[in-house]
């Protein structure tokens, strides 16, 4: 077997029907080859780093590693650019990059360079492939993508090496169980929540990926806690449990709700959370408990209290059997709604986001999904889209990122070509991706696309305003991103109402084709409406 078949090989036995790049004369020309014989489709992108994003996005709905594919050298550095989205977000995918032929010593000539600084920081495994270790170095690329915390892996494919002779592929390495916690660990975890009257719980990913959700809602209604969930975990709680408080940005500013709430508590138990999921260092002043999936995991709270490592089914489980009352339902909302006061639709204005997004929650069915990236709407999506199950929404979380929503959900509906989902970005964004939208026609995805357009970089303006600075360079040229839509293939239309939006949201769900909907709101409400969600108040 030659060694790009193998790499092609191994990804169809994991599910793979796709990878992404941009291909170049040696070794990517090899790949693409053997997956046209392997019927694995490439799909050309306008840009490498939507491949990593769209191969991240692919894999994480086929629940393994998606595969992206580049050139040497520049190729490579804007794969790391996907990487680095991959990293921050979690997300799981395998970069492939021409490297040149090993046996070269000059370190200075066209497209070569040191990859492994280039990705170094943002990988979680990174190796060079041989006939004689591909078969390995490809089985642990993998491995390390999915196991525990996903992430990007790196793996160089010297451009002379494509077809050489190399082993078959090895079977998928399994990921090791979880540890069963420690006995003394939990007897202390189960005294420091009996000392509690008002706990906080803060909720992570990891109890999904533990399959512990039922173990939560038991033990945060046993011990009568509020809910604060990582950026990343929407959906862990169902948020139309009366538990449910918010979201965990990590900012601890006034007027927000952690602030607010913890403001009233007297313990956080903090469950599978993920120190990656939050602005700035933990600033609370309350003694904390944390349950970690894996010991290695660094915890979110510097010093906790009590610190219990291991299979968080079984600790919650173990955890679960004491009752007390702990906040009550009503002081949980009362909370809520007074932060929620900071999120109402501006008087007087005619198209808002906050409509977008009440429209929007309105007519996608409870399974469809949401697709989104950061924005001046950012916070108001954390506390006004309420998410019933985990998966179905994935914003932006710990890159908190730019031109995210176009290559996540052109990924993830290539995966999932049966999904029903909608993206919602902002125009500074939708720039950053301008290329792809003739990818979606290419490739037949079909989604509403809904761009947030306030023709400026609006939430940057509003950190001008709150900061006392002349409004400056943030402005945008008006852009007919409707007719771009329809140029390259899309329906597109332009909206400025409530009414006009909703009507052709609903069109957009049945539409054939990806809809492109530039949705231009009032852009002074838009950017005025940012600065009280962050708790920023005047």
């Amino acid at each position: 077997m030659q060694l790009a078949e193998l790499i092609i090989a191994e990804a169809r036995g994991r599910g793979l029907q796709h990878f992404f790049g941009l291909p170049g004369g040696g070794s990517p020309l090899d790949m693409m080859e053997a997956g046209r014989q392997l019927d694995v489709s490439f799909v050309s992108v306008a840009h490498e780093s939507s491949a990593a994003i769209m191969a991240a996005y692919y894999g994480l709905m086929k629940n393994t590693a998606g595969l992206a594919l580049s050139v040497k050298g520049i190729g490579a550095g804007n794969l790391a650019g996907g990487a680095a989205n991959a990293y921050f977000e979690r997300m799981p995918v395998v970069c492939l990059c021409e490297s040149s032929p090993r046996h070269i010593t000059q370190k200075e000539m066209v497209q070569h360079c040191d990859h492994a600084q280039l990705f170094g920081a943002a990988v979680k495994y990174q190796d060079t492939l041989t006939a004689a270790n591909a078969a390995v170095s490809v089985q642990e690329a993998v491995f390390q993508a999915m196991d525990g915390r996903p992430g990007p892996a790196l793996l160089n494919l010297p451009s002379d090496m494509g077809l050489v002779e190399c082993d078959d592929p090895l079977t998928l390495k399994a990921s090791p169980s979880a540890a069963s916690p420690d006995h003394v660990q939990l007897t202390a975890a189960r005294e420091f929540i009996q000392a509690a009257s008002r706990p906080v719980v803060i909720a992570g990913t990891d109890v999904v990926r533990a399959g512990a959700t039922k173990g939560l809602q038991t033990l945060v209604e046993n011990i009568g806690a509020a809910v604060l969930v990582n950026m990343d975990a929407r959906g862990v709680l169902p948020e139309y449990h009366p538990r449910w408080a918010g979201v965990l940005t990590g900012n601890y500013g006034p007027n927000i709700i952690e602030t607010e709430i913890m403001s009233q508590a007297d313990a956080v138990l903090l469950i599978g959370a993920d120190s990656m999921m939050t602005h700035v260092p933990w600033d609370v002043d309350l003694p904390t408990c944390e349950l970690t999936l894996r010991a290695e995991y660094e915890t979110l709270s510097p010093d906790p209290k009590v610190r219990v490592d291991g299979d968080l089914k079984e600790t919650l489980k173990t955890l679960s059997t004491h009752n007390q009352p702990g906040f009550s339902d009503d002081q949980i909302q009362g909370i809520r709604r007074q932060v929620l006061q900071n999120f109402k639709r501006p008087e007087g204005a005619q198209f808002t986001a906050q409509d977008i997004i009440e429209i929007t929650r309105a007519v996608l069915p409870a399974e469809g999904v949401l697709f989104s990236e950061t924005g001046a709407y950012i916070a108001m999506l954390e506390h006004l889209w309420q998410v019933a199950d985990p998966n179905t929404y994935w914003g932006t979380t710990g890159g908190r990122t730019m031109g995210l929503t176009v290559p996540a959900i052109l990924g993830a509906k290539l995966a999932r070509p049966d999904m029903l989902a909608v993206g919602i970005g902002g125009d500074g964004s939708l720039l950053m991706r301008l290329g792809e939208l003739e990818t979606f026609a290419r490739t037949g995805v079909a989604v509403p696309l809904i761009v947030i357009n306030d023709q400026a970089l609006g939430t940057m303006k509003s950190r001008q305003k709150s900061r006392e600075m002349p409004e400056y360079a943030l402005d945008f040229h008006s852009v007919d991103f409707a007719g771009i839509a329809t140029a390259c293939g899309l329906r597109g239309v332009t909206v400025g109402t409530p009414e006009q939006f909703e009507s052709e949201l609903k069109l957009a769900i049945d539409a054939d084709r990806t809809t492109l909907i530039d949705a231009r709101v009032d852009p002074q409400a838009y950017q005025d409406s940012f600065a009280p969600t962050i708790g920023v108040l005047a």
